[in-house]
């Protein structure tokens, strides 16, 4: 079943990628006079964003009702944050509504990695902490934080999401070592009404519980959500692209796996905002960017998610968002941004919903899918969380190839200290497999481009032929089509082409892998700061059209004979790399840098195979200034 999503992010790259491959074989099978056929965030940067004026009306976490809040008691407990610390994370628990209001990731552990994490735009000068809570969220009223609870009555709602918990036996400050443990109960009693969570955290897990009672006049309330959100990621993006997107919602359904994100899936009202609903067997849901994510699997699946989004505008530092705005030099300084909500089913007997807030490092996933019947209580699959494609149709070729891609190049950057060599001796490493198919395309090419003139003869003749009446069973017609099949025979373009079309669902893994890769995130290689973005200085973006062109130029095409097909291939030559450059623009510098140099190994590889598929010819006649004596006088032939 294909995503619910219209996923822009990677619509784009596809297209790009996908125009780069066809125009390219287009180019090679059709510009020339080839054998017919037989009879394809908000703390956005946090100080901006927090100052920014917003124009969107909050999304309220209940179902809409006119019913006004009642309140029996006066709310006289004492507000309270409790903070929990470890090595991996530090989080704040508001004691109003019993939700969180921060969670810092201090860092990534993984079976493969163990690096610290900062925010976007960090800098060995300043350090930013790695804030996953929306500031925007947090400013909001109601605020709009992880583990509010809702249901059908909004007066219900109001009262256990905005009253002060009850905090019993815990400490302000709780500093947790790696195998210790915490729990933490939170309490409400109003009226009928009882509410109790149950938090539990690990010092060395990024896997919490959270156990909810909720009751009234001594009876569960049915159809009881927990949220799950708004807006779980980097919020110290300056400004969103394609390749670097706002946070979505995400959920495993049925074995299917579905994404809406703010800016693309929901139609929202004249209020700015929209709902959504998935129904099925829902496994777990999220609400995640790129690298991060707050993955809530229930204690049994639920029949149906619900998803929320309201939007609003924020203040940004100037940014380019496309190659004519920088040429202009017309920035843009606004943004419209998204607060997305996943509104999970859960028992309200204390069932214990596990919650999973760290980074989709796909390692780390892995290991606790592969051991979810002991860390999540049932045997659920997280590592979709990670967007390896937002096409069912491609996601199972691209997953498989993305991992080995990561394994890959988790390798090389352990052997090399550095994920841009890495990158590099990736990309060296997999043109070379290719060479033997380059080099049967250059043969192929280059017979093709032989038999052009030839074959455009041949195919002259059938059709005066086919004017004149004559049918193919003609003994006249039969010769020269059997002329045409020896002159085709290993000099197909078809089969020129089998390296270009090998590459294309590796863009797309490379692609997905540089854009999940935690590692890639923040790796620094000469003047590039940050793989996972673009260029600052755009240096890579005009080498890489450059490259293309320079590709382009010295890879053997079929003949073109016609002077409209040969202007037909100028044409393509530059204007296919200036397309490229506008659609790559912004484009993470890791897959721009494999792209590139790929394209210079590939230049090489040309040259060397020109070099030993020279044709045959005779030996050119050497002009000398007098007869060598002894040479043999012929004798002139008379006409």
């Amino acid at each position: 079943m294909e995503n619910q999503s219209n996923s822009g992010n990677q619509s784009r790259f596809l297209i790009a990628a996908a125009l780069s491959m066809a125009v390219l074989f287009t180019w090679q099978m059709f510009f020339a006079p080839t054998p017919p056929p037989a009879n394809t965030n908000a703390n956005s940067n946090a100080n901006v964003a927090a100052a920014a004026p917003t124009t969107a009306a909050p999304a309220q976490p209940a179902a809409a009702t006119s019913t006004p809040p009642v309140v029996t008691n006066p709310d006289t407990t004492p507000a309270r944050t409790i903070t929990i610390k470890s090595p991996l994370y530090e989080v704040k628990l508001d004691s109003k509504g019993a939700v969180a209001s921060s969670w810092v990731i201090l860092k990534n552990k993984s079976p493969k990695a163990d690096i610290p994490v900062y925010a976007d735009g960090s800098t060995d000068a300043e350090k930013k902490p790695m804030q996953l809570i929306s500031q925007e969220a947090l400013n909001r009223s109601p605020r709009e934080l992880p583990f509010r609870i809702a249901t059908d009555d909004a007066a219900l709602n109001t009262s256990i999401n905005e009253r002060n918990y009850q905090i019993v036996g815990a400490e302000d400050t709780i500093t947790l070592a790696d195998g210790e443990q915490r729990v933490i109960e939170m309490t409400l009693t109003d009226g009928g009404v009882s509410v109790k969570k149950t938090f539990v955290f690990r010092g060395d897990s990024y896997v919490s519980d959270l156990g909810v009672t909720l009751t009234n006049n001594g009876q569960p309330v049915p159809n009881t959500r927990l949220l799950i959100g708004a807006s779980i990621g980097d919020h110290a993006i300056n400004n969103h692209t394609f390749y670097h997107p706002e946070s979505e919602v995400v959920a495993g359904i049925s074995g299917d796996i579905y994404r809406h994100q703010g800016n693309y899936s929901f139609t929202y009202d004249a209020s700015n905002n929209a709902t959504l609903t998935d129904k099925g067997s829902v496994d777990w849901a999220a609400v995640s960017d790129s690298y991060f994510a707050m993955v809530a699997v229930p204690a049994t699946p639920a029949t149906s998610v619900e998803y929320r989004a309201s939007k609003y505008d924020v203040q940004t530092k100037p940014f380019f968002y496309s190659i004519f705005q920088w040429i202009l030099r017309n920035p843009t300084t606004s943004e419209t941004r998204h607060l997305v909500t996943a509104y999970l089913p859960i028992n309200t007997d204390g069932s214990v919903t596990k919650v999973y807030t760290g980074t989709k490092d796909y390692f780390l996933l892995k290991q606790i899918s592969d051991s979810s019947a002991t860390t999540l209580g049932r045997e659920v699959e997280i590592t979709n969380v990670i967007n390896f494609s937002s096409y069912s149709f491609l996601r199972w070729m691209i997953k498989p190839i993305a991992i080995v891609v990561l394994h890959s190049l988790n390798f090389f950057n352990w052997l090399t200290g550095n994920y841009g060599i890495a990158i590099i001796v990736f990309t060296f490493l997999f043109y070379m497999l290719l060479f033997p198919l380059r080099w049967t395309q250059s043969k192929s090419f280059k017979k093709a481009s032989g038999n052009a003139p030839k074959m455009k003869e041949i195919q002259d003749k059938i059709k005066d032929l086919q004017k004149k009446g004559v049918s193919n069973d003609d003994p006249r017609m039969r010769d020269l089509q059997m002329q045409q099949l020896k002159m085709t025979k290993d000099a197909l373009p078809i089969g020129g082409c089998l390296p270009m079309l090998l590459q294309f669902p590796l863009l797309i893994a490379f692609y997905t892998a540089v854009t999940v890769s935690l590692e890639v995130r923040q790796a620094s290689f000469l003047w590039l700061p940050d793989l996972s973005a673009a260029d600052p200085w755009h240096i890579l973006e005009f080498a890489f059209a450059l490259s293309m062109i320079l590709s382009m130029k010295f890879t053997p095409q079929a003949a073109a004979i016609t002077p409209e097909q040969q202007m037909q291939q100028k044409m393509m030559t530059y204007i296919m790399p200036i397309m490229m450059l506008w659609v790559m623009w912004m484009a993470p510098s890791g897959l721009l840098l494999y792209w590139f140099f790929g394209n210079i190994v590939s230049f090489g590889q040309q040259m060397v195979i020109n070099h030993f598929n020279k044709p045959n010819l005779p030996p050119e006649t050497e002009v000398v200034a007098e007869v060598p004596k002894g040479a043999k006088k012929v004798k002139p032939k008379l006409a």
